[in-house]
């Protein structure tokens, strides 16, 4: 089954609702929130009272996306802001175990996300535990964080990792030109930004993105 989450991180704030709306009209399977703290990554991005308003106004999911340092810090925000999943990144903690357990100690479905540049084997060690993996297929780059080369090996790489036993979800530069080679090496969740929420035509894209899956 495809799953397909938006990345709001480019909409613009003051119409931020009215977009997730609109998403959530559109058929989109949930909201995706990246929380950044310009520590972990350059930007500095929404925060737990995000999660809260989309979770209080909209009938889908919403997951946050932790591009922080220390990630088990954030848990407790985020799940009282209602997020129904969370992801951390594998590079951010030294104790991810411990980060799995007390997310799903509160009530949120756990993934573990993993950069571009970094090993997939640390994600054997950590696939027991979790209920999804995220793959980061760009860099923030701040020039639209294009997919970056080789990507699909990457996720089949992952796949085969997962064995099937837990959803790769690709995160970063997914477009209608691309999507289909991602689903091809082994993805089933895709979290689509610039390439879904800055189109005005949202439900024709996201029936065009379901069809190449």
């Amino acid at each position: 089954m495809t799953t397909v989450w938006a990345s709001v991180s480019t909409v613009d704030m003051g119409r931020l609702v009215d977009v997730c709306q609109a998403l959530e009209e559109a058929g989109v399977d949930g909201i995706h929130v990246d929380v950044s703290d310009g520590v972990f990554t350059p930007d500095l991005t929404f925060g737990y009272r995000v999660v809260a308003a989309l979770s209080t106004r909209l009938r889908i999911p919403v997951e946050a996306h932790l591009m922080v340092a220390n990630p088990e810090e954030r848990l407790r925000e985020v799940a009282e802001a209602g997020a129904a999943r969370v992801s951390f990144h594998v590079e951010a903690t030294p104790y991810p175990w411990r980060v799995i357990g007390r997310g799903r100690s509160m009530g949120m479905a756990v993934g573990v996300a993993i950069n571009p540049v970094t090993p997939l084997a640390s994600l054997e060690y950590l696939l027991p535990g979790v209920d999804f993996v995220n793959v980061l297929t760009t860099e923030p780059d701040g020039r639209g964080e294009r997919l970056l080369p080789s990507m699909d090996r990457r996720v089949a790489s992952a796949r085969a990792i997962t064995g099937g036993r837990v959803p790769v979800q690709v995160d970063g530069g997914v477009t209608e030109e691309n999507i289909a080679g991602l689903r091809a090496a082994g993805a089933s969740e895709f979290v689509v930004g610039r390439a879904l929420v800055d189109r005005e035509a949202m439900t024709d894209v996201l029936v065009t993105l379901r069809s190449l899956t």
